[in-house]
């Protein structure tokens, strides 16, 4: 479902579920979000989900045919929704600095605001999820792979950064970067993971935002050629 309240153009649930309200399609789906969230993948009772979100069993599957399609779906939100901010962020910030330090931010901002989706993409990586990994990773991560590459590559040809990067490498490690960032303010596990690196300045969240750019923009900073170099006269 669109934040907006309209349907995907490939929803995972059946035209049943298209009929009901608004509020009770998110309520459904909020539920399913906060058990995949808590419990994993393979330890969520649909039953419970059904329960949560105050209908019956039977319901839930004529919404949804499978439990798999049920978690899918909220996949489907993690990916929409993460286009539309990467949408936001470039239409709106021309450098690549002012990328970097939005991207940096919104990674903050989405962990702090829906830690459950950040959960749920948690559980995405694991192998218990192994027979789905080639759909989850497809869908989730070519959205940022080709739009990190087409900043770093525009940004090597403008000189703001290194012109020897190479655009496709750099984004993975990018992205790494963010995710980290991201799991740390969304997960008790990589928030105290953040503590024994960085000890009190995980809860000074500009500290972190400062302290990541400064890392970035340094390692993608413009050096001089050697080869171009002119010795000085004797």
């Amino acid at each position: 479902m669109r934040m907006d309240g309209s349907l995907s153009t490939a929803p995972r649930w059946t035209p049943v579920f298209e009929r009901i309200s608004d509020e009770k399609r998110r309520r459904v789906l909020q539920s399913a979000k906060v058990a995949f969230a808590r419990d994993g993948f393979a330890g969520t009772n649909v039953n419970l989900v059904a329960a949560a979100a105050g209908i019956s069993v039977g319901a839930l599957y004529k919404y949804f045919r499978t439990k798999a399609d049920l978690f899918l779906a909220i996949v489907d939100e993690y990916e929409f929704l993460l286009g539309g901010a990467l949408e936001n962020i470039f239409s709106s910030e021309p450098t690549f600095a002012g990328r970097i330090e939005a991207l940096i931010r919104a990674a903050v901002r989405s962990a702090q605001d829906d830690p459950e989706l950040l959960r749920i993409y948690v559980d995405c990586t694991t192998e218990a999820l192994s027979g789905m990994a080639v759909e989850l990773s497809g869908r989730i991560e070519t959205v940022s792979a080709t739009m990190y590459r087409r900043m770093i590559a525009e940004a090597a040809a403008s000189g703001e950064i290194a012109s020897d990067v190479d655009p496709a490498f750099a984004a993975f490690l990018l992205d790494d970067i963010f995710l980290m960032i991201q799991f740390s303010y969304a997960s008790t596990y990589y928030r105290n993971r953040l503590r024994i690196f960085i000890g009190e300045a995980r809860d000074d969240t500009e500290a972190v935002v400062a302290a990541a750019m400064r890392f970035i923009m340094r390692t993608f900073e413009p050096r001089l050629d050697a080869a171009r170099i002119i010795a000085p006269s004797p």
